[in-house]
């Protein structure tokens, strides 16, 4: 089978398996229109079905607007990439902006330069990101709970999720985390009395254990050297078990940065920093079908891929490969080569 139709048929499986005859139809033309292609207008998409501009304007805003179809998108997603595998697997949380939205988002992370993001919650602005994020969160890690019983679930974050509210859930799902926490962050030492807090950036030792709001975790300092990028070194906050290693928890916050590489990719190569959504449901559903997309370029082009003979710094990222491979696929040309070389557009 070509990587079409190997795409294809994973289309039609995980339609039988996730989503419901009544809505396969919305279904197939989300994935056609959003999933595998350069987002340019939610009308231009219905205009692209090339039947009556109305009617496909009409049939891509009921599939946007569809809430159910959306949930049955992040079950299949969280489905797919998690609930069949065992033991620690490292996931990114990381939240983003995409037009008026501040979006909260998971990504799986394969250690391969891009996180795979699989789940998302979206708000009005960052401010209000905290409670609704605590409920998604919960229904997410009770459906992980009884799906898969045998994961273990590692979140690495930025600065923005050390909080007490998010490591109270984490501790109440058995969830394992590693948290970057500001330097002023005040937490309280082994050798001193129970009222005294001391702010993170006096503490010198490179692993610590500590106290942070009633939580026993530790404390994790990476080196810093004159003439780096970030003004400080990495403050770390972890309930990772001392198994794995300080080196180790250092590593696996690097790959956070996956995330970021992977916001740029949906932003500009898939031109979701120029939509124009402001319903929360839209964006919600739009960026569920971007995730699959990702997750069948992952699944079903990478091994596909030319070996690349050129210098380690100026490799193109897997899925810039594997899109831009894929949109070769798709593409029909206008101009036959014979036709060119007739018109000396090419060697004779």
């Amino acid at each position: 089978m070509t990587t079409l139709q190997k795409m294809a048929a994973a289309v039609k499986r995980l339609r039988i398996a996730y989503i419901p005859q009544a809505k396969a139809r919305r279904f197939f033309l989300g994935v056609e229109q959003f999933s595998l292609s350069e987002f340019n207008s939610l009308n231009a998409a219905g205009r692209r079905l090339g039947i009556n501009r109305w009617t496909g304007e009409n049939r891509i805003r009921r599939l946007v607007t569809d809430g159910e179809l959306a949930n049955r998108l992040q079950y299949l997603l969280v489905s797919e990439a998690l609930a069949s595998h065992k033991g620690q697997w490292y996931c990114s949380l990381d939240h983003s902006q995409f037009g008026p939205f501040c979006i909260a988002i998971l990504a799986v992370s394969h250690r391969k330069g891009r996180a795979i993001p699989i789940w998302c919650q979206v708000n009005v602005s960052e401010a209000a990101l905290v409670a609704p994020l605590l409920v998604a969160l919960e229904e997410l890690f009770r459906f992980l709970r009884g799906n898969a019983p045998d994961l273990t679930l590692v979140l690495v974050m930025d600065r923005w999720f050390a909080s007490d509210k998010l490591f109270k859930l984490f501790t109440k799902h058995e969830v394992y985390f590693i948290a970057r926490t500001k330097s002023d962050k005040l937490v309280q030492l082994p050798w001193d009395p129970s009222w005294w807090k001391e702010p993170i950036h006096d503490i010198s030792h490179p692993e610590l254990p500590i106290t942070y709001h009633r939580h026993k975790l530790r404390l994790i300092r990476s080196d810093y050297q004159d003439g780096m990028k970030d003004p400080e070194p990495w403050f770390l906050l972890t309930n990772l078990s001392e198994q794995i290693t300080r080196r180790q928890v250092l590593n696996r916050y690097a790959e956070r940065f996956e995330i970021e590489e992977a916001f740029k990719d949906v932003k500009w190569l898939q031109r979701l920093e120029w939509q124009r959504v402001r319903k929360p449901e839209v964006i919600r559903n739009l960026l569920l079908f971007v995730f699959l997309g990702w997750w069948l370029l992952w699944r079903y082009t990478t091994k596909a891929l030319p070996q690349q003979r050129t210098h380690p710094k100026k490799q193109l990222s897997w899925f810039r490969q594997a899109w831009e491979y894929l949109q070769r696929l798709l593409r029909t040309p206008l101009l036959s080569q014979t036709a060119m070389v007739l018109q000396g557009g090419g060697k004779k």
